[in-house]
């Protein structure tokens, strides 16, 4: 009863927060007339007018009629397309950082255009982010016009741009371009050596196109940066003959195949790394320290113990090449990551190949939380309601459609997969004989395969032109050509297999392209476009997206998904009686309760690598700052002075802390190591050997040393290569810790411990390998510094 009025309040407040929207977008559609009597030039300094008000402080919402009125009339001059109610509703919720969701086919390209021009009045810069190069090149090539009727410039990102190319697209008023190319260039602008060498002039707003694609399927996935780590053969190679020594009780293999050290195997392995001098006498692998370490142990482990030569991989020819699973067959040119790959080389005496390292990394999640402020527009977003407001901040807002839907949609029950499958080829091979088109969508690409093998066992041939008995195959791999296709699947008698993602973001018109109304009619009578589901996939989102490709804005369609009791979907409900098959509700609940499960499963995984994901936000930014002071400083040497005497005060904190007798023998040691200083140590008295008189010993002489550096070199040279050495020493570190992060949440993730200890160990043992990488930097950086043109002197 609860759960019942809880939704009825969020009716309540959805339907008010509509009926809000409704009457702005009424208020825009009555000033129509007004906006026809101006002059293309009008039209343009009525723009700007408009722009220099929110630039001298006007707020956005007060403008947001005559802002959006005049992008109406824009569009109608020069697309020939006027924003509908509908996507006038959209546009404004989107102004507000709604994720908006809107039917296949309701125009959110164009409704883009709306909120994009609106924001982009504060001039700085709005990113329209998109899940594809295709999708992202045609939107900006597409609107373009709008915005330039309105005064406003838009640019493109594409994959292969130098950086004067894409500093000039992000120059502009309006930037399209693939999600992933705004965070790699976020990425790259951080390591960048100086300020105006960057690409990107913020992070003021964002609208994300396909936001269920970019900021749910693809929310958690790294984008990195990868670079050269350099030959490690030997380093593996003694991994594993340490590993091999181990005993059975050294170690133990859970039910997940994770390995875990015993204290047994600890204790030898402890020992081993000693000897081999990869471990420091007073150190150990319990250390935090010792994460990175640690992690290639477990990774030879596991090549050792758990992945076996013949089942899970081959040697040929010298070479580790993986086995599929699943078809046995060889995986040439795919590597195990993290060190994996190469510990089974050194296992398998193979020349051990080079590994990468990552340079730099962030998600999705992370990279769009940067933004002041975010927005996003999707056909399907309303499973996933919660995620979005907990996570991004974005509330939801369900856009009802311009035309009542006529789609007619259905459920077909099979007893098994062969009945099901005999019964989608009856169903493709009458449609096509009445002249009706038929888009076939499968989860995976073996399924669609499946389905086209039946076919071809009936006369059916593969061809991207329409004829008698033929159907074009398509996966989501190659976005523009797919799109092409997508767009004719409306033809009369075409029959396409897709998976669930092929050609997104490209509208199914009924009779295809070109445009005809005797093409369209024809393909109407025949029942429109006939969408077959052949497994309902692992979310019900994507269901509801793939019948969503049919009965575009009115039109005449049907949607029918085909399920049997041996699908996947339905054995991962556990629901029992097999035999029940012939009455469709209990499987349609088990369905149903699959997929409940596998979205609320999903959700929490996300969750939780988001909390992971702040740890090392958090650490990010703070390096970040550094970075930044190091990179702008107008001096460096300063920077480098008090760095120093950092270094000092960690010495002498360490060696010869305050009330304490003074290790001098050490202090000396590290003195020389560090400093690169000679001083006499030896014969101080026990009063001249206290914590301040020590700190002006050292101070005093590693000052001289340095100015007698600035001497010799001059002080802006010497300030220069001192910057350098230290941005390049933070981005080496960082990519480090990076690392090491990632080693320590998996290691902390394998202890069995429940969710909120898992995440405080994570954080604890996070924040000391970053007060130990602050550290390592002061010290590095004091030591390059001290060392500096050594060479040349002597």
């Amino acid at each position: 009863m609860f759960q019942r009025l809880a939704r009825c309040a969020l009716d309540l407040t959805a339907n008010r927060r509509l009926g809000r929207f409704r009457r702005i977008a009424e208020n825009i559609m009555r000033r129509d007339s007004d906006m026809r009597r101006l002059s293309e030039a009008d039209l343009k300094d009525e723009a700007q007018r408009l722009r220099a008000h929110v630039r001298n402080g006007a707020k956005p919402n007060a403008l947001v009629e005559r802002a959006f009125a005049l992008v109406r009339e824009a569009s109608r001059r020069e697309l020939s397309q006027t924003h509908t109610l509908s996507q006038l509703i959209g546009g404004l919720a989107m102004h507000e950082g709604y994720v908006v969701e809107m039917p296949t086919g309701e125009g959110k390209t164009l409704t883009a255009t709306l909120t994009s021009t609106l924001q982009a009045m504060s001039g700085a810069g709005v990113h329209v982010a998109s899940p594809n190069d295709y999708l992202s090149s045609r939107d900006a090539a597409w609107m373009k016009p709008i915005y330039a009727a309105l005064g406003l410039s838009t640019g493109i990102i594409t994959t292969h741009m130098d950086d004067d190319s894409r500093r000039s697209a992000y120059g502009c008023d309006v930037t399209y371009g693939v999600a992933s190319e705004f965070a790699f260039d976020y990425l790259r602008d951080n390591m960048k050596y100086s300020r105006e060498s960057a690409v990107q002039r913020g992070h003021g707003f964002a609208l994300i196109d396909e936001a269920d694609a970019i900021l749910i399927d693809e929310a958690t996935m790294p984008l990195s940066l990868f670079g050269p780590l350099g030959d490690h053969s030997e380093f593996y190679k003694t991994i594993d003959a340490i590993v091999a020594g181990l005993q059975p009780n050294h170690y133990r293999i859970d039910d997940h195949r994770h390995v875990h050290l015993t204290d047994e195997g600890y204790g030898q392995i402890d020992a081993w790394l000693k000897q081999a001098e990869l471990l420091k006498p007073d150190a150990s692998l319990h250390v935090t320290q010792s994460i990175t370490l640690l992690h290639h142990v477990i990774q030879a482990v596991r090549a050792r113990t758990i992945l076996q030569r013949d089942r899970d991989y081959v040697v040929k020819d010298d070479k580790v090449v993986i086995v599929d699973r699943y078809s046995g067959r060889m995986m040439e040119g795919r590597r195990y990551d993290d060190g994996l790959h190469q510990a089974l080389e050194a296992k398998e005496r193979c020349l051990i190949g080079e590994e990468a390292r990552t340079l730099a990394s962030i998600t999705f999640q992370s990279f769009f939380r940067k933004y002041q402020k975010l927005a996003g527009m999707t056909g399907t977003a309303i499973d996933d309601a919660d995620e979005y407001r907990q996570i991004y901040g974005m509330p939801l807002l369900s856009v009802p459609p311009e035309r009542p839907s006529q789609r007619i949609d259905r459920c077909v029950y099979h007893l098994n997969r062969d009945a099901k499958l005999a019964a989608i080829v009856a169903r493709i091979e009458e449609a096509h004989a009445r002249g009706q088109p038929v888009l076939v969508g499968a989860p995976t690409i073996s399924r669609s395969e499946a389905i086209a093998s039946a076919l071809k066992a009936r006369g059916w041939r593969t061809s991207l032109a329409a004829g008698p008995r033929v159907f074009a195959l398509l996966s989501a791999k190659h976005h523009e050509h797919e799109a092409q296709i997508v767009a004719q699947a409306g033809s009369s008698g075409a029959v396409t297999i897709a998976t669930a993602m092929a050609g997104r973001g490209t509208d199914i018109r009924l009779g295809g392209l070109p445009i005809s109304d005797e093409n369209r009619q024809r393909v109407a009578a025949a029942g429109g476009l006939l969408v077959i589901g052949s497994e309902h996939h692992e979310f019900a989102r994507l269901d509801r997206q793939l019948r969503g490709r049919a009965g575009r804005q009115g039109d005449a369609g049907q949607s029918e998904f085909h399920t049997s009791w041996e699908d996947e979907l339905v054995n991962a409900a556990n629901t029992p009686g097999r035999t029940m098959a012939a009455r469709p509700m209990p499987l349609e609940r088990a369905i149903a309760e699959a997929q409940r499960r596998n979205l609320s499963r999903t959700f929490n995984e996300r969750s939780a690598l988001m909390r992971f994901d702040d740890v090392i936000e958090t650490q990010r930014m703070t390096l970040l700052a550094q970075r930044a002071i190091v990179r702008d400083t107008e001096d460096p040497l300063a920077l480098a002075d008090d760095l120093r005497q950092d270094t000092i005060d960690d010495l002498l904190q360490r060696f010869a802390p305050k009330g304490e007798t003074p290790q001098l023998l050490r202090l000396d040691a590290s003195v020389r190591a560090i400093l690169t200083l000679a001083i006499d140590f030896s014969s101080m008295t026990d009063q001249m050997a206290n914590t301040a008189h020590l700190r002006r010993l050292i101070k005093t002489a590693a000052d001289n040393w340095m100015a007698g550096k600035v001497k010799a070199f001059g002080a802006e040279r010497l300030a220069e290569v001192i910057r350098g050495l230290m941005l390049a020493l933070l981005d080496q570190l960082w990519t480090e810790q990076t690392q090491r992060l990632e080693h320590l949440r998996r290691a902390v993730s394998d202890r069995g411990l429940n969710r909120q200890r898992t995440q405080a160990e994570y954080r604890s043992e996070a924040f000391s390998t970053f007060a130990h990488l602050m550290m390592e930097f002061r010290h590095e950086a004091t030591a390059h510094a001290m060392r500096l043109g050594l060479r040349a002197e002597k």
